[in-house]
């Protein structure tokens, strides 16, 4: 999160990546959004995501590991994603979980 901040500072392009909480009935509780080179670093939400609705995050372009754990400490995990220039949107659904 630190690194995404100063990031924000130093000029570099941010881009919306937006996570969609699609689980049904569970809260998504974390999210983390880390460089795939990286370890997972601290959890990016704000507040309980709950269902249909949406969070937006700004990041660099570049690679990403994300995860998301819902309200009974399942985790749903995307490696490697590559978020480009228009930014990217993950739908979270049942079938990611891990």
């Amino acid at each position: 999160a630190a690194l995404l901040l100063a990031l924000a500072g130093c000029g570099v392009k941010q881009v919306p990546f937006t996570i969609s909480n699609d689980l049904g009935a569970w809260d998504i509780i974390e999210v983390y959004i880390d460089p795939s080179d990286k370890p997972w670093s601290t959890n990016l939400l704000q507040a309980t995501l709950t269902p249909s609705n949406s969070a937006v995050f700004q990041v660099a372009p570049g690679t990403y590991d994300i995860r998301c754990t819902d309200e009974d400490g399942d985790t749903y995990t995307k490696w490697e994603v590559v978020i480009g220039n228009e930014g990217h949107t993950w739908n979270v659904t049942l079938a990611d979980l891990d």
